[in-house]
């Protein structure tokens, strides 16, 4: 197993990383869509040399890769994985990963978690969602000039939603406390951090775990109209959820739906920006915001394109020879574009048949909190068509960049948005 950075011996003379690694390149950084497309093509199961890893572009192949028993998303497998160091609390044996539970396990908590979300508590996660996107919409009603919807708009609401269903109370220093404990946790997703930052990570969800079990302790005695006391008080005859396991549910709710869901309604708004008939046709007609929030999320997710998976054994994929404890890149846009599965992939279609969509993923690691992501995303774009007039514009050129390793792991910064004339 090559180290991060070696180009794998053997694979040095691949035709396909001798020169400059698309996916490492400007073309990438300019033309995302575009190398994507050439890379399903040509390369669908392409070998990233620099980081000796595995980006996969083709929808079948993705799709399969979803529930393959080669690989799995338990970062444990990853050949370069770092354990918590021994006094970190991460580290006791009875903390659990929803994500790297065994399958067993993993089945029985989704079991549990499905009882919590009866249709009372979706109705009232859906009222808090409302009162959230409410609160950072009203003082962008009106605005004119140029607003960074990012900073001001898309980035708080992910986790003051969940903070909020969570049951922690919106006045006072906690609730922002929370969001940012959730905001730093969500950095151990990214396999490839430095040490110092996996350290904020680390600590930053030690300190969240532990907030989470006291609340779910409390809970368990002194039930509340929140999700942690749907969580504690569910049950499968006389099966529940541990305190640890609740602790796992809410932590995963927040990594999957944290940074998806910003990176969702940045890329969906910019999407509609740069299609202004589109945005028209839907500021007309907000019935269709279902269907449109999920064509968006097909169209472009932006850079945060790619799911992690980590090969169990060495094995073969459309003849490339994967190797065990490799990380193999499961690409959103690769498979939603796919023109055997979407016609027509690149056109923005409001009302296209989505059902296939392959960014919540499939079988029994289908996204928790997709139905919560969607509709944050419908909430979301709904109040940006109020405060967003007619002729409002993407300002591309003023766009900031984080760029880490390179084009393929860069995050946006600012989302600048010039208001039109009302």
């Amino acid at each position: 197993m090559a180290a991060i950075g070696d180009t794998g011996g053997a694979r040095s003379e691949d035709p396909m990383t001798a020169a400059p690694d698309p996916f490492f390149s400007d073309a990438y950084r300019e033309d995302m869509p575009g190398v994507i497309a050439r890379m399903r093509r040509e390369d669908p199961v392409h070998y990233l040399a620099p980081i000796d890893s595995w980006i996969v572009t083709r929808y079948d192949l993705v799709h399969r890769l979803y529930t393959d028993p080669n690989v799995d998303n338990d970062p444990r497998a990853y050949a370069h994985y770092r354990p918590p160091p021994p006094d970190s609390p991460l580290a006791r044996p009875e903390v659990v990963n929803l994500f790297s539970a065994p399958p067993e396990q993993h089945a029985r908590m989704r079991a549990l978690v499905a009882k919590a979300f009866t249709p009372r508590a979706v109705a009232r996660m859906e009222d808090q969602v409302v009162e959230v996107v409410s609160q950072y919409a009203a003082p962008l009603r009106g605005r004119r000039g140029t607003i960074d919807v990012l900073a001001e708009f898309f980035d708080p609401i992910p986790n003051t939603v969940v903070s909020r269903i969570t049951g922690i109370p919106p006045k006072g220093d906690d609730e922002a406390r929370f969001r940012a404990l959730g905001r730093a946790s969500l950095s151990l997703i990214d396999p490839l951090l430095s040490d110092e930052e996996r350290k904020v990570g680390l600590d930053a969800s030690a300190e969240l775990r532990e907030w989470i079990r006291e609340m779910a302790r409390e809970r368990r005695v002194r039930p509340k109209d929140d999700l942690i006391s749907d969580l504690a008080m569910a049950c499968d005859f006389d099966d529940q959820l541990s305190i640890e396991e609740i602790a796992s549910v809410v932590s995963a709710l927040i990594a999957a739906g944290t940074d998806t869901t910003v990176a969702g309604g940045v890329f969906s708004l910019r999407s509609l920006l740069e299609h202004p008939d589109v945005m028209e046709e839907l500021r007309a007609d907000r019935k269709l915001l279902p269907a449109a929030v999920r064509e968006l999320l097909r169209f472009d997710f932006g850079p945060l394109d790619w799911l992690p998976r980590f090969a169990l054994n060495d094995f073969t994929l459309e003849g490339r020879e994967i190797e065990k404890g490799q990380l193999v890149m499961l690409s959103f846009m690769g498979a939603d574009r796919d023109p055997d599965v979407f016609p027509d992939p690149d056109r923005l279609d409001i009302r296209r048949d989505t059902n296939r969509l392959a960014i919540f993923g499939h079988g029994p690691h289908f996204c928790l909190g997709a139905n919560l992501a969607q509709q944050e995303l419908r909430c979301m774009l709904d109040a940006a068509l109020d405060f967003l007039p007619p002729g409002s514009r993407w300002k591309a050129d003023e766009v900031e960049w984080s760029e880490g390793l390179g084009p393929l792991f860069r995050r946006i910064m600012t989302a600048p948005v010039e208001v039109g004339a009302a």
